[in-house]
């Protein structure tokens, strides 16, 4: 019999595995090749119980920002870490910083309610192609993993990508 953690990383593996497939996508329609290429940059094991786990990932390009609101409407992003609901952002991803590219916002003690996460892109790297940069975003410890894949303009802020509900705990 497998440990929760194992099924739990197995269901997120295989939701990211059919990302570019079967995800409903933010505005802009990135590669689906590059988006799988991104998906697969994000490890597939769970976070601790408890905890939100909110992951950006976007190509070696770019240099996009994570914003995630919590249910008391504080948003968490590079100039704003931690919040008072005690959410963080892990690593400012800027360009010139090594690989991979992705910023992670946890909530330790995730508060229920809705959060909301968005995408900023607020300036471009060095030798950057001049189109929207693809992203994906996978929100994972509150149920099933849930991700959105697309693309966002230069200089464009996504305020909403995505939507997720944590129930109160059973407890």
């Amino acid at each position: 019999m497998r440990s929760p953690d194992v099924v739990g990383a197995v269901v997120l593996a295989a939701a990211l595995a059919g990302c570019a497939a079967s995800t409903p996508r933010a505005p802009g329609h990135p590669d689906p090749v590059e988006l799988d290429a991104l998906a697969a940059t994000l490890d597939a094991a769970p976070p601790p119980a408890g905890t939100l786990r909110v992951r950006l990932a976007f190509p070696a390009w770019g240099d996009l920002d994570l914003f995630v609101t919590d249910p008391a409407q504080e948003s968490v992003y590079f100039a704003n870490s931690p919040s008072r609901s005690g959410g963080r952002l892990e690593r400012d991803v800027r360009c010139g910083d090594p690989g991979p590219r992705i910023e992670t916002v946890v909530f330790p003690a995730a508060a229920p309610g809705r959060y909301r996460i968005g995408v900023d892109h607020p300036r471009r790297c060095e030798g950057a192609p001049d189109r929207p940069a693809p992203f994906v975003v996978v929100v994972d410890g509150h149920g099933s993993p849930e991700m959105r894949s697309g693309a966002v303009g230069f200089e464009v802020f996504l305020p909403i990508v995505l939507e997720v509900d944590v129930p109160p705990s059973s407890g």
